[in-house]
């Protein structure tokens, strides 16, 4: 006796990817949480210090909060609209999948839909800002780049807001739009990947130069590897979000239903790159942090010499040295008082009344 659905093959497959990205999207948060809680504690104790980095430490502490708490609420939406498309409204025509496409536009789902976009532009944001930091430490003002990235940026923003219009109307999703033959959802991502990858080979190319004018400099090969290492090109350059996008994006536009998985799974995604470049950034790692703390070493290594902890301790004992070894010249020829323990070889010096006195 067979207890599956009396549903065809490609229903119960849609099912298996909307299930399958709620899973995902779990495992996302978790990770989102783990990061907060880092970015957290590091940039709590920054902003007890009022340096030069007191205003960005309070700025990146406000923006991970605002980030965890639109993670939190996407991760809660897409919840509670997973329930209620596979238990509550499990004998719905179709099945979970078709339940979760036409229901797409009701109020829990809303809740997913306005946290997915508004993270989407901070993190968009705070990439495009992060591109246009790493050019202009290069020396030159990157207005081709501002201009280009700004254009991109706002033409997502754009996107973003019919995109949400489109599935808060009734009976609209992603994949429809009810009333209308035009689906914003195709030009909303597509603005957004081309934007992140735009971003991400901008960044990457910029490193690569870095590393190339910068190898054989006086910070040296290893200070280098600090921004041109694998782990540190994909973290700086939001190679994930990019990543994320394409995964998405891709089956979406061949209208697979493996799109399904990877539409959620995108909602923490999209908040795991920049927790990331901002960890690096309260641990002193990042771009931004490096940059200042390279620039006072450069000028340091040019107006004076230096020495390693060994060096500079054995030219400490060398002048010590010589200052005894000067003493005990003067207190050899002070008088015939001298008198020297030739096996511990310590001077001693005969006192005068004043000693005395």
């Amino acid at each position: 006796m067979s207890y599956t659905p009396d549903e065809s093959s490609a229903q119960l497959y849609a099912e298996k990817t909307w299930l399958a990205g709620s899973i995902m999207t779990g495992v996302g948060y978790g990770v989102v949480l783990a990061l907060f809680w880092l970015c957290l504690q590091l940039l709590w104790r920054r902003t007890r210090v009022k340096d030069a980095d007191y205003a960005r430490n309070c700025f990146f502490l406000i923006y991970v909060c605002v980030m965890f708490t639109l993670g939190s609420l996407f991760m809660g939406s897409i919840s509670q609209f997973t329930q209620l498309a596979f238990i509550n409204d499990r004998n719905f025509p179709g099945g979970p999948s078709a339940w979760e496409v036409d229901m797409f536009s009701i109020n829990v789902d809303e809740i997913s839909n306005v946290s997915f976009v508004l993270a989407d532009w901070c993190a968009t944001a705070l990439m495009v800002w992060r591109c246009v930091i790493i050019y202009r430490d290069c020396g030159s003002c990157p207005w081709p780049i501002i201009m280009m990235l700004g254009i991109m940026f706002l033409g997502s923003v754009v996107f973003g807001i019919l995109f949400l219009y489109q599935i808060s109307s009734p009976l609209s999703s992603p994949y429809s739009a009810a009333g209308t033959n035009v689906n914003f959802t195709l030009p909303y991502f597509f603005f957004e990947l081309a934007t992140n990858i735009t971003v991400t080979i901008l960044i990457v190319l910029r490193l690569y130069l870095y590393r190339v004018h910068n190898k054989q400099a006086l910070l040296g090969p290893g200070h280098v590897a600090e921004h041109t290492s694998v782990e540190s090109v994909i973290v700086e350059s939001a190679a994930i979000y990019s990543t994320f996008s394409l995964l998405f994006l891709i089956p979406f536009a061949t209208k697979s239903p493996v799109a399904n998985v990877f539409m959620q799974v995108l909602g923490e995604a999209q908040l795991i790159a920049p927790l990331l470049i901002i960890f690096r950034e309260a641990q002193g790692n990042g771009w931004i942090s490096s940059a200042v703390s390279s620039t006072s070493s450069s000028k340091t290594a040019v107006q004076s010499p230096q020495y390693s902890d060994i060096e500079f301790t054995s030219q400490h004992m060398r002048n010590e040295g010589l200052k005894s070894t000067d003493y005990r010249d003067v207190s050899m020829t002070a008088g015939e008082d001298s008198n020297i323990d030739n096996d511990d070889n310590v001077v001693e010096v005969p006192r005068t009344e004043e000693d005395h006195i």
